[in-house]
């Protein structure tokens, strides 16, 4: 009798399909995207367990980075003309 698909060293398709949660067709679709690790036996498709759970790991969705804080507004800039500006600087000097 067989053993459960859980401690497995190969899985078949519908094993992979029921494990993941998804449907055969999803799986050989990671399979023919190179994302899932499968080898031919005898003209059946096998995947290594252990490949099978690189492939979910590599598949955990991480937290998003926290926003950077924004730029504090630049300071105000002071009312007047250039000229005025200037003059005022050249008194504070004196």
């Amino acid at each position: 009798m067989r053993g459960s698909a859980s401690d497995a060293p190969l899985l078949r398709v519908s094993e992979a399909a029921e494990l993941a949660g998804l449907s055969t067709r999803a799986i050989y679709r990671a399979i023919e995207r190179g994302e899932l690790r499968a080898s031919r036996l005898c003209s059946r498709l096998r995947i290594p367990r252990a490949a099978f759970d690189e492939w979910i790991e590599r598949s955990t969705v991480r937290p998003a980075e926290p926003p950077a804080a924004p730029a504090p507004p630049p300071p105000p800039m002071p009312a007047g003309s250039f000229r005025a500006l200037l003059a005022r600087r050249e008194e504070r000097s004196s």
